[in-house]
């Protein structure tokens, strides 16, 4: 198995990599569907994204939750909004290392009805999900694709389940 931190710790370093050169102009920009609509601005992306973090964090330290979702009509929040939102919930993930497995294992409405340890495996998943628009948005701006995920430097090595001594 793998440290739920850990994984946790790579999920936003990665996401963090398809922000790298975007400006604020170009994290408002969305782009047309073939189909008529538009693809979410890279602010709108990370905004949302912000909230499952923040709803995670809130309901593990019991504090409120510091970011607000984006517009659910796609209209992209201002750049440093959405950053600073992000940045809230997952500049630190120590209060993930505190969370104790009662309080994952609870369970709330505002989640979903799914337990806190569920919801944040969701937001692990659901923030790979927006890496990969990020990155297809980051192409269409004329920025380089991401091709691979970056290094793990030591982190995400397999611990057997009946764990290691020491660890």
């Amino acid at each position: 198995m793998y440290r739920t931190a850990e994984l946790a710790a790579v999920t936003i370093d990665e996401f963090r990599r398809g922000l790298e050169g975007l400006t604020a102009d170009e994290a408002l920009v969305r782009h047309p569907k073939a189909d008529g609509t538009s693809m979410n601005a890279a602010s709108w992306i990370v905004q949302h994204v912000a909230g499952h973090w923040a709803n995670v964090r809130a309901r593990v330290t019991g504090e409120e939750p510091l970011a607000r979702n984006p517009s659910r009509d796609g209209t992209p929040p201002p750049y440093a909004e959405a950053l600073t939102a992000f940045e809230a919930p997952t500049r630190d993930l120590g209060w993930l290392d505190a969370a104790s497995d009662d309080v994952m294992a609870s369970s709330h409405r505002e989640l979903g009805g799914e337990s806190v340890g569920t919801f944040l495996m969701r937001a692990v998943l659901h923030t790979w999900f927006h890496t990969g628009e990020l990155n297809a948005v980051r192409q269409l701006l004329g920025h380089p694709e991401i091709a691979f995920v970056g290094p793990f430097d030591g982190r995400l090595g397999w611990v057997p389940e009946r764990g290691i001594e020491g660890r």
